[in-house]
């Protein structure tokens, strides 16, 4: 079973390569991962570039990749080429597990073509940084891969239910900027939503409060789980 999601997720992993988006999606973060090395020594991020790109790039630009790219991971194949997956042996929760793992694994490359530009050039301008620094930088590496995951399931799940990857993107970046004002104007209310990356992931990263982190495991996998039960409901209800 295992096998068969693995090698259904290669072939649609595969399928996203030869569209255009992803290629888009992926010259876009290297050009902006290229940039900041060079606006890095002006913002005074010459300490940890990577780490600081990450940080900073999970407020807005990230979140905004992962959502275009979720908002079309399924319901652009729905004009018709996805009549002819429905065809093979293979059921509606394993064509829709193995497009997810295809969508999730295309996000963790855009963070890669992000995150590589910047390290190398904190490399050539700074040296080898010291094994705490480049610790912390793979952890968050980690992080922002597990948190831009979150988003594309999320919003794949709504453009699924809404039924267009256009009105989907819209309605997620709707949602973001609601939950972002509801957080700013009642902080106590931001550790239940998915816009603030600080609280969710820095204790989880650093450790130190224990409670914390066990806190976001719970609220991190409560959300991944509830994003790919409602996606994978919609997507059994869709006619083709």
């Amino acid at each position: 079973m295992i096998a068969q999601i693995n090698n259904l997720a290669a072939e649609e992993l595969r399928k996203l390569f030869r569209g255009g988006k992803l290629k888009a999606l992926l010259l876009l973060s290297f050009i902006i991962g290229v940039l900041f090395v060079f606006i890095g020594d002006r913002l005074g991020l010459d300490d940890n570039l990577p780490l600081s790109a990450i940080e900073l790039l999970l407020a807005a630009i990230l979140p905004f990749l992962m959502v275009t790219l979720g908002s079309d991971l399924m319901i652009g194949e729905f004009k018709g080429a996805i009549k002819h997956a429905l065809k093979l042996p293979i059921s509606r929760e394993f064509l829709f597990m193995g497009k997810l793992f295809a969508g999730w694994a295309a996000g963790a490359l855009i963070v890669l073509f992000m995150f590589l530009p910047t390290f190398i050039g904190d490399l050539i301008l700074h040296g080898l940084p010291a094994a705490s620094s480049l610790g912390a930088g793979i952890a968050e590496l980690g992080g922002a891969i597990l948190f831009s995951g979150l988003l594309l399931v999320l919003a794949n799940s709504v453009s699924l239910w809404v039924g267009s990857s256009g009105v989907g993107l819209a309605v997620s970046v709707v949602l973001w900027m609601a939950m972002s004002v509801i957080g700013f104007l009642e902080p106590q209310l931001n550790r239940f939503f998915v816009t603030n990356y600080a609280d969710w992931l820095q204790p989880l990263l650093y450790g130190g409060d224990a409670s914390m982190t066990v806190s976001t495991l719970l609220f991190m996998t409560a959300y991944y789980i509830i994003g790919t039960i409602l996606g994978l409901l919609a997507f059994q209800r869709k006619e083709f």
